[in-house]
């Protein structure tokens, strides 16, 4: 996660003039203690995470939405704030496609590095789910804007938890949780990830993780058989149609011309949950990937997105990055259908019976 994030806002900077603004403003002190404070989030209010650069990164608010207009206030990675509303640009960028700004109370940010979040904590459970195979777990969802781990393992094999001072999970990860306990009087889960990760778990306040029920992964439209999943690479979107009647439509970001693969595939694994890492110039390590659909050999999936807002412009290291709750959607309505334990198949039949994916301009 560390490094895509990294490569993601040097891209956006690089064309929208943002950093400029950073340079000329004298840089903010702030002690590690204040910068990684979490605070009390209000509740059922739309908020907004800043999600763009690395660990202690700050950006300008603007007092209008524009690249151009003055700056009105610092915020940092990881800082929420309200989102009042979004709004296009009232001075055109030619630099970029992405108009869209998000108006907070102290001013303007633009929308690619706000993660739209909410708080909406849990109820802990004091037990946990008993599984097919007698063993304990579920699958959780991250439902606060962010949350401090603490982890078991020291030094931890994972990228993304040893290399920063606080590692943190956000709104929308998923993660399978496998034991509980009372730490201080607060109730914590253990978490983990079952696929693509290096054997780390950490502990996490309970009431930041909702318990992803099992009829949640249920299949959408599971006796329809006619089904394709179009990825339109000119215009960043995603289609699915029954037949030729479109069902679903979402923006999406793609990887550039020698990223995404383009052609029809077939799906062939599914995951509630998935870890994605790639080492060299464009090396990420991401955790709780969620909804991740492959289709193609060598790694490229449609999954969730929790790390950029710049959805509509082609950003990825090659997979099909999504919302979440459109990521949700084209994992429950594609085939091959997956159940909620262990969360994951892996096609057996070379694609006969998966949904197909064709990716074009």
């Amino acid at each position: 996660m560390k490094f895509e994030q990294k490569v993601n806002r040097r891209d956006f900077l690089k064309i929208s003039g943002v950093m400029l603004g950073g340079l000329l403003l004298p840089r903010p002190k702030r002690s590690l203690a204040n910068l990684f404070q979490q605070a009390e989030y209000p509740q059922g209010v739309s908020l907004g995470r800043i999600c763009a650069g690395e660990e202690g990164a700050w950006f300008p608010l603007k007092t209008e939405p524009n690249v151009n207009a003055p700056d009105s206030k610092i915020v940092w990675r990881d800082e929420v704030v309200i989102w009042k509303r979004e709004v296009v640009a009232n001075q055109l960028d030619y630099n970029i496609y992405n108009q869209r700004w998000v108006e907070t109370p102290d001013g303007y940010l633009h929308v690619s590095m706000v993660q739209p979040v909410k708080n909406l904590p849990n109820q802990p459970l004091t037990s946990l789910p008993i599984n097919p195979d007698g063993s304990k777990g579920m699958w959780v969802e991250i439902t606060v804007p962010v949350v401090d781990i603490k982890p078991t393992r020291f030094p931890a094999a994972s990228y993304w938890i040893r290399e920063v001072n606080k590692p943190r999970i956000y709104y929308s990860q998923v993660f399978w949780a496998y034991d509980v306990r009372q730490e201080n009087g607060a109730w914590e889960y253990l978490l983990m990830e079952k696929w693509g990760a290096e054997p780390d778990s950490y502990w996490v306040d309970a009431t930041a993780c909702r318990q992803i029920m099992p009829e949640e992964v249920t299949p959408i439209s599971p006796d329809v058989g006619d089904k394709l999943i179009k990825v339109n690479m000119t215009y960043q979107t995603l289609s699915a149609f029954e037949g030729s009647r479109e069902v679903y439509f979402c923006e999406v970001s793609t990887g550039g011309p020698d990223g995404t693969p383009l052609g029809n595939f077939p799906i062939w694994r599914k995951m509630i949950s998935t870890h994605m890492s790639a080492g060299g110039m464009v090396a990420y390590d991401t955790p709780g990937i969620g909804w991740t659909t492959l289709f193609h050999g060598e790694g490229a999936a449609i999954h969730a997105a929790f790390w950029h807002n710049n959805f509509g412009t082609a950003l990825s290291h090659g997979c099909i990055n999504c919302r979440p709750e459109d990521a949700k959607w084209i994992w429950r309505w594609s085939n091959p259908q997956v159940g909620y334990f262990p969360g994951e198949l892996t096609s057996t039949d070379g694609g006969a019976s998966s949904t197909r994916v064709e990716v074009s301009y």
